[in-house]
């Protein structure tokens, strides 16, 4: 925990450096596989790109975070429809609907475990 004037200080610095997310399950194989670590830029900053992999709150259990691909955005309504890449092993909009845009919670930047890691690319052909 930060203190006093230091908080106050590095607050805003601390919350825009990116941090770990760890990837839970075969949803997003193969680009990521299940154990996955990777690197994400909170909050997301701009609209979100098709094929961009993000990090989102699940709407049916809040607090809870998944791993996915932005497969569809309406810009009108807000709305954001996400897909796994394992289309056959993934809970994502198939199962619960798009999602409000206010539920993207974070953009991920690159793979870092396991090694090597890569920079992630909206295209899923660029990643594997």
């Amino acid at each position: 925990m930060l203190s006093g004037k230091l908080a106050r200080v590095l607050g805003p610095v601390t919350s825009r450096l990116p941090e770990l997310a760890l990837v839970a399950g075969q949803s997003m194989e193969p680009s990521l596989g299940d154990g996955a670590w990777v690197l994400a830029r909170r909050p997301v900053a701009g609209d979100p790109r098709l094929g961009q992999v993000v990090l989102v709150e699940h709407p049916l259990r809040p607090g809870f975070e998944l791993v996915k691909r932005v497969s569809a955005v309406s810009r009108e309504r807000e709305l954001v429809w996400v897909s796994g890449d394992n289309l056959e092993r993934s809970s994502d909009s198939e199962e619960f609907g798009p999602l409000p845009r206010g539920l993207l919670r974070g953009v991920v930047l690159a793979r870092v475990r396991p090694l090597p890691w890569r920079w992630l690319r909206a295209d899923p052909s660029q990643i594997a």
